[in-house]
C-alpha cells in the first residue's frame, strides 16, 4: 500500500469513527440499571477452587489469566503471589476447568499484573506469550513458551520510550491482518500509563535461529491513542480511562474497547475502530450495567456476548453487586446502541479489603468457551468472611480473607433458566 493510499484509509476511519462518535456522544446515560439479574453466589456445581495457598493463610492470590490450548480441554491459569505482583504461578486444568494442578515454578519474578495470549507462529505452532511490565520505569516484558506451559523462556525487556510508565501490559491483544498472510503473523495490544493515556503496541514474530523455539517476538514502539478529535482524549484523561478489554463485531469489520474509569466519575466508556485498532472514535460513557473496572468478552455459540467485570459503580448507590465479580449478557449491538443488555449475573460476591477503599479488589478474569458453550470464567476475590473484622464498607458481617483463585462454569442456556427463578433474582438495594 503506498504512503498517499494509507492516508487516505485513515482518513475514511477517523470520518467513520466520528461518525459513530457522533451518533452515541449525547444519548442519555443511566448511572444504574433496571434488567434482570441473576445470583450465582452460592449456586451448586457453579464453582471450583483454581488455587489456594492453604499452607500460608495470609498469602495473597490474585489478577488471574487464562487460556484454552488447541486441544480445547486443557486450560492453563497464570498468576502472581501479590496484588499486581510477585512469583508467577501456573496452574493447569486438563478437563476444563473442573479440577486443578499447579504446573513446575517458572521462577519468574513479576513487577505487574501479567496476561497471557495464544498466538499462531510462521509455522503454524502455538505460541504462549506472556506479558507484563515494570511500571514505575516504564519497562515493557514478555516471556513465551512454546511448549504448552511446561517451561518459560527468560523474561525479555524493552523500554518502549514513554515518558509516564506503563500499567497492565497488555489489557488485551488481537491479530491484525496487515496483508502479508499467515508466514508473517501481526498482533496488536493495548495498555496505559500513569497520565491515563491509552497506547497500542505490535507484536510480529521473526525468524531467529538463536531465539527459543527458533522466533524472537519483535515489538514496535507505543502509539498513543489519539481518539477521533482532541475533546475525546480529554474526556479520556478526565476520566481515567484505562484497562480496555477489546470486543469484536460478529462480522469482524470493527472492533471496540471498554475502559475502566479509574476516577470514578463517569460510566465505563466505550471506543470504536474500524482500522483493526489504529484509529479510534472518541470515547463514550456505556449504560450502567456494564460499569465496572477490567472488562473481558468473549461470544457464546449463540452469537451473545458474556463480558466479564468487577464491578464499581459508586455513582450507582442502589446497585446490589457493587465491589462483587459480575457478568453481563447481551449483543453486539446493544453495546454499539447502548442498550442495557439482556440480564446481569453476580458470579460471587466479594468482601474484597485491599483497594478501592476496602471495596472491589477481584474481577480480573480469564474468560474461555469450550466447544459445547460452556463458559470457564477464572478470577480472585476474597470470598470468605473474616468476622473478627467486621468494619468492611460493603458487608457488616466481616472483611474479607487473604483472596485466592475461583473458577465458575455456565452455559448461557442456564442462565437464562435460572434469571427466571425467583430464588436467584438479585434486586436494587433499598434506598
Amino acid at each position: 500500500m503506498t504512503r498517499s493510499a494509507r492516508a487516505i484509509e485513515k482518513a475514511l476511519s477517523v470520518t467513520l469513527c466520528l461518525l459513530i462518535g457522533a451518533c452515541t456522544a449525547h444519548a442519555d446515560v443511566e448511572r444504574g440499571f433496571d434488567i434482570p439479574m441473576v445470583d450465582l453466589n452460592h449456586q451448586p456445581g457453579v464453582h471450583t477452587q483454581v488455587a489456594r495457598d492453604l499452607d500460608h493463610p495470609g498469602q495473597y492470590l490474585g489478577h488471574p489469566t487464562t487460556v484454552l490450548l488447541d486441544d480445547g480441554q486443557t486450560i492453563l491459569a497464570v498468576f502472581p503471589t501479590g496484588h499486581g505482583g510477585g512469583e508467577m504461578r501456573v496452574m493447569r486444568s486438563l478437563d476444563a476447568g473442573l479440577t486443578w494442578r499447579q504446573m513446575n515454578n517458572p521462577g519468574i519474578r513479576l513487577h505487574e499484573v501479567p496476561t497471557i495470549f495464544k498466538i499462531r507462529r510462521p509455522d503454524g505452532r502455538t505460541r504462549l506469550l506472556v506479558t507484563t511490565c515494570v511500571p514505575r520505569e516504564g519497562t515493557f516484558q514478555w516471556t513465551w513458551s512454546d511448549d504448552a506451559g511446561a517451561s518459560w523462556t527468560e523474561v525479555e525487556s524493552k523500554d518502549i520510550g514513554l515518558e509516564h510508565g506503563i500499567i497492565v501490559a497488555l489489557a488485551s491483544c488481537w491479530p491484525v491482518d496487515d496483508g502479508r498472510g499467515p508466514e508473517a503473523p501481526q498482533w496488536r495490544g493495548v495498555f496505559h500509563d500513569y497520565r491515563f493515556d491509552n497506547y497500542t503496541i505490535d507484536l510480529t514474530l521473526v525468524a531467529d535461529e538463536n531465539a527459543p523455539g527458533g522466533y524472537r517476538c519483535e515489538w514496535g514502539m507505543a502509539e498513543r491513542i489519539e481518539y477521533a478529535t482532541p475533546a475525546g482524549l480529554e474526556r479520556a484523561r478526565s476520566a481515567g480511562l484505562c484497562e480496555a478489554g477489546v470486543v469484536h463485531s460478529p462480522d469482524g469489520d470493527q472492533l471496540a474497547l471498554l475502559f475502566r474509569p479509574q476516577h470514578k466519575r463517569t460510566n465505563a466508556m466505550i471506543s470504536y475502530s474500524r482500522d483493526q485498532g489504529r484509529t479510534f472514535s472518541d470515547p463514550v460513557e456505556l449504560p450502567g450495567a456494564l460499569t465496572g473496572e477490567r472488562h473481558v468478552a468473549r461470544y457464546a455459540p449463540d452469537g451473545r456476548l458474556l463480558i466479564c467485570f468487577r464491578d464499581y459503580a459508586p455513582m450507582n448507590p442502589n446497585n446490589p453487586s457493587h465491589g462483587d465479580w459480575v457478568a453481563w449478557v447481551g449483543t453486539w449491538d446493544d453495546l454499539v446502541h447502548l442498550r442495557p443488555g439482556q440480564y446481569r449475573v453476580r458470579l460471587k460476591e466479594n468482601y474484597g479489603n485491599s483497594t478501592n477503599n476496602g471495596v472491589g479488589d477481584c474481577g480480573y478474569t480469564g474468560v474461555e468457551v469450550l466447544a459445547d458453550g460452556t463458559f470457564v470464567c477464572t478470577t480472585y476475590g476474597h470470598w470468605e468472611r473474616n468476622a473478627a473484622s467486621p468494619d468492611h464498607p460493603n458487608a457488616s458481617e466481616g472483611r474479607g480473607l487473604p483472596p485466592y483463585i475461583l473458577a465458575a462454569r455456565f452455559r448461557l442456556d442456564q442462565l437464562d433458566e435460572w434469571v427466571k427463578d425467583p430464588e436467584l433474582r438479585m434486586e436494587p438495594a433499598p434506598e
